[in-house]
């Protein structure tokens, strides 16, 4: 029998370690797997991107989040309770996002101001691209972002980025039972803002449609 292509090989990989508990796949990565960290990031990346987006905004969010992972995997060995890692991660993600300073800040919109003064001068760079979004989900898109964080934030996590509700009970250290009760309420509240504006979404509502039923 052959040897299994190395591509094959990284596939299995990923595959074995998507069914591992988080405590297991840290234990790994500590040991020097790569890939066992990888699942993890796959895991937590949308959450870890969602808390640094109520932190610093959506413009900043993304490098916060790089940032907050690289330190989490850097500091993996510190980790005394590989069971808690999400919890672990979250508090990580908040401190960098609140570390995000205000000379950081002050860079970024310097960078800003001078990248709109190319657009101006630049007709092509200008020109606005057609991002194919449909306009009944950017409608509900803005409804939810009305929304109280705490239930914004729980919808997105859930309906956008699929991630399971004890996934993300262990990442923001709440029960189960909280998040649950969170997730009916924000929906509650995500159907009363949408009829009160009335709303595209309305019909859809009505035929039970995941994101508002």
């Amino acid at each position: 029998m052959g040897a299994v292509p190395l591509e094959a090989e990284l596939d299995m990989k990923r595959e074995r370690n998507a069914d591992l508990p988080d405590e297991v796949l840290v234990m790994a990565a500590i040991l020097g797997d790569i890939r066992a960290f990888d699942t993890l990031v796959l895991r937590y990346r949308p959450a870890v991107v969602r808390v640094a987006q109520s932190i610093v905004g959506e413009e900043w969010a993304e490098d916060v989040a790089q940032e907050a992972l690289l330190t989490a995997f850097k500091a993996l060995p510190t980790l005394e309770e590989p069971e808690k890692f999400p919890t672990w991660l979250h508090v990580i993600t908040r401190h960098q996002a609140l570390r995000f300073s205000w000379r950081e800040r002050r860079w970024q919109e310097k960078r800003m101001a001078l990248d709109q003064w190319l657009l101006n001068q630049s007709a092509a760079l200008s020109r606005p691209m057609l991002n194919g979004t449909p306009a009944r989900r950017a409608e509900l898109r803005r409804a939810i972002d009305q929304l109280p964080s705490e239930y914004a934030m729980l919808i997105t996590l859930r309906y956008y980025d699929e991630m399971p509700l004890k996934r993300i009970a262990e990442f923001m250290a709440l029960p189960l039972t909280t998040i649950k009760w969170r997730l009916h309420r924000g929906k509650q509240l995500l159907r009363e803002l949408i009829t009160r504006q009335g709303g595209a979404y309305g019909e859809r509502e009505n035929r039970g449609d995941p994101k508002t039923g």
